[in-house]
């Protein structure tokens, strides 16, 4: 776990430096530039496609303070499109092993292929994306009024730009070249730190990070081998489908990292329990904010955004969420039982 922790500490710096540069303000002026309105659905496909080229939490630290910018400058109520990157952060992140470092994981435990989790989990990741839109959209505003035109700081946009795209460049190349998504937020946040002439320390989450890993140990003393072979051997739609319910179960009580190690112990090839397992874990973790260091990572973020209400928060990512969850793990199931 790590590489998770690492990026945490450092994710929610780096939103900060670039907030601090104006960087998100400008991209927002910059999308918002015409007076022709947003469609919402544009931001929630950019949202989904992040999440799946590169991994969960980039989505959240990118693209949740440029979301909220872009509903302050509409002069809306910022909840509807701060919600939007942490719930595609799970919904999405099951397409391919660098989507999410849970099923990264998994596929370097059993040596599965990049096309072994496309085939699997493709397709509930994408009943789960649809149908948390389609959940959305009844309640949430599908349009995003426009704002009144500003030119964006160009100075922002070129060296916030020039960060944003060396830090998408290392997360895709970098790691043939031993380079890790953590090694290259700290790079980042170590360039605008000299630009800035600002040390962020006190976003640093120390806190969150030592509370995660001190679960983690708890779960790999206490979770048993002869657990992981019974989740690893259901079968049938019935017991796949509460399997994965179990996985989202176990990640919103010990985030999703310890709980996908649970059915990992001695595994040795990848079954269709472990995969459900795996799935409800990754798209069931946006439940609560523990479920995912993502959610923890956009609740710093969202609160140093003045952002508060997490209960309004946290019924905006149930009541769309669950619809998803259920939308992939019945897609699964029957998809494994033919």
């Amino acid at each position: 776990m790590a590489p998770a922790l690492a990026f945490l500490c450092a994710g929610v710096p780096l939103a900060s430096l670039l907030d601090r540069v104006g960087f998100f303000e400008s991209v927002a002026r910059f999308m918002q530039r015409g007076v022709v309105p947003v469609a919402v659905w544009e931001l929630w496909v950019l949202a989904a496609a992040t999440t799946v080229v590169l991994n969960l939490d980039t989505t959240v630290v990118l693209l949740t303070p440029l979301y909220i910018r872009m509903a302050k400058r509409s002069n809306v109520d910022p909840l509807p499109l701060a919600v939007i990157p942490v719930l595609l952060a799970s919904l999405a992140s099951s397409v391919l092993p660098v989507s999410n470092l849970t099923t990264l994981i998994v596929a370097d435990q059993v040596n599965a292929s990049v096309s072994d989790v496309i085939g699997k989990l493709a397709l509930p990741t994408a009943a789960a994306v649809v149908a948390g839109w389609l959940a959305y959209r009844r309640r949430f505003p599908a349009v995003l009024p426009s704002a009144p035109p500003e030119p964006p700081n160009r100075r922002a946009l070129v060296l916030g730009g020039t960060v944003v795209a060396g830090l998408l460049v290392a997360f895709t190349a970098g790691p043939a070249f031993g380079v890790q998504p953590w090694m290259a937020v700290v790079a980042a946040d170590a360039v605008l730190v000299c630009f800035t002439r600002l040390l962020p320390w006190r976003s640093i989450p120390l806190e969150t990070a030592t509370l995660v890993a001190a679960v983690a140990a708890v779960v790999a003393v206490v979770a048993s081998s002869s657990l992981a072979a019974d989740i690893r051997d259901v079968h049938g739609i019935g017991g796949l489908v509460g399997i994965a319910a179990a996985g989202a179960a176990a990640a919103n009580a010990v985030n999703n990292l310890p709980a996908t190690l649970v059915a990992l112990r001695e595994a040795t090839v990848a079954t269709d329990g472990m995969w459900a397992w795996l799935l409800g874990a990754n798209v069931g973790a946006v439940l609560f904010p523990v479920g995912a260091l993502a959610n923890l990572l956009w609740r710093r973020i969202a609160r140093d955004e003045e952002f508060r209400s997490a209960r309004r928060a946290t019924c905006a990512r149930l009541s769309r969420s669950l619809p998803a969850l259920v939308a992939a793990v019945l897609s699964f199931a029957v998809i494994a039982a033919i």
